[in-house]
């Protein structure tokens, strides 16, 4: 029904009790005033009751009509569905509060490392050359390790040199070096390996060199400890196993020549001081560092003779052509100190009374530092510094 016919049929239920309210009044003031003989009071009595009712069934119909009408207009002024939606309609409560999930915190990172390496005065022009590949498959031309053990920190890294990696063709990384530890993880053990560049398969020496040497360590400590550490044993052992490697090759042993540096640490006393045993056979060479004193000291090695108009690059003794040749030591390291084993590529560099590059790597190495630093620095560039480099560094109770 729309808005004008509930109106017309409003007005028409109106108008028709106000025509029966004029009727009922007529009739009324006819009954009154016509004279009764019997019961003229009470029948004027009962006319003037009826015309009452009447006027207010008018009045209260009138008003109850309406009513309805307005509720049509209202419910035809709301919106209605559209065909294609249901009929019937469920409307459901205010919804419940649904949790929200988290947000997302952003990823907190530190400032970025400082990869790039280290250069003293001009550095080297084969630093800027491309880095090329050997021909036959060889070892990668960079190797990182970070650990710790017991009471130590460990950082290690080896870096093909600027002089081997840009020829052609470009000849493989020749220094090697192996981490571990004794069974119990109270004793580090470390071995670092250079094999000589006139060795056609010196990195395969060294490789050699290094990996058996810590397991033969390790095997030396689980049978006679610490105090029975035997270097001529050790080494000649070594050598068994170039010369053995050489054969299979079909190679002399000559191919094959390294020279080797140990060490084994013992976790430190009571008063924090730990006791390294050292041996080496050729030029790679241990050093020291006191925290207080910005300065690495040489404490085992065959140092070059540096005063010598040429620095010579031979050494005294190879594995696995002199074996016996080998030597041992003990080192003390303070609480905080720390203990590094490299190859020449970086002793030379330290050794040198007339640059610098021996008190920043006191500096830069009084504490450990992320692995990826420490290979930045072991790729330092510098003058006349072409060869490989290598270093292991042990901290003496230093978490920093």
């Amino acid at each position: 029904m729309s808005r004008d016919d509930s109106r017309r049929d409003g007005l028409m239920n109106g108008r028709l009790r106000a025509v029966l309210f004029v009727a009922v009044v007529i009739g009324a003031f006819i009954e009154v005033s016509t004279p009764h003989r019997r019961y003229g009071p009470l029948v004027d009595v009962f006319a003037l009751a009826a015309v009452g009712v009447v006027g207010a069934a008018a009045v209260l119909g009138s008003g109850s009509a309406a009513t309805p009408a307005r509720q049509r207009d209202r419910l035809a002024q709301e919106p209605r569905p559209g065909t294609t939606g249901p009929i019937c309609r469920y409307v459901t409560g205010p919804a419940a509060p649904q949790p929200q999930a988290p947000r997302l915190r952003p990823f907190l990172r530190e400032r970025p490392t400082d990869l790039r390496v280290p250069r003293f005065g001009d550095g080297a022009r084969a630093q800027g050359y491309p880095w090329l590949l050997p021909e036959r498959t060889v070892q990668n031309g960079i190797a990182a390790d970070e650990a710790t053990v017991g009471a130590f920190t460990i950082r290690a890294a080896s870096v093909i040199g600027p002089g081997h990696r840009c020829g052609h063709p470009a000849e493989p990384r020749q220094d090697s070096y192996r981490i571990g530890r004794s069974r119990d993880s109270r004793l580090a053990i470390v071995a670092v390996a250079d094999g000589l560049s006139s060795a056609a398969w010196s990195d395969a020496g060294a490789t050699t060199a290094s990996s058996q040497a810590v397991t033969l360590l390790r095997e030396q400590i689980e049978t006679v400890g610490f105090g029975g550490l035997d270097a001529k044993q050790l080494y000649g052992q070594i050598a068994e196993s170039i010369t053995a490697h050489a054969a299979g090759r079909g190679v002399s042993t000559s191919q094959m020549a390294t020279v080797l540096i140990t060490a084994v640490l013992a976790e430190p006393d009571a008063n924090g001081v730990a006791k390294a045993w050292v041996a080496w056979l050729g030029d790679s060479s241990a050093w020291t560092l006191d925290p207080r004193v910005p300065l690495w000291r040489i404490s085992a090695g065959d140092a070059k003779d540096r005063a010598a108009a040429v620095v010579s690059n031979e050494v005294a003794g190879q594995l696995p052509d002199t074996p016996q040749l080998a030597r041992d030591h003990y080192v003390t390291l303070a609480p905080s100190a720390a203990l590094a084993l490299v190859t020449d590529g970086i002793g030379d560099a330290w050794a040198d009374p007339a640059g610098n590059v021996n008190e920043y790597f006191a500096n830069a190495w009084r504490s450990p530092v992320p692995a990826t630093r420490f290979t930045a620095d072991v790729g330092f560039d510098a003058p006349q510094c072409l060869d490989d480099r290598t270093a292991v560094v042990i901290w003496n109770g230093d978490r920093a």
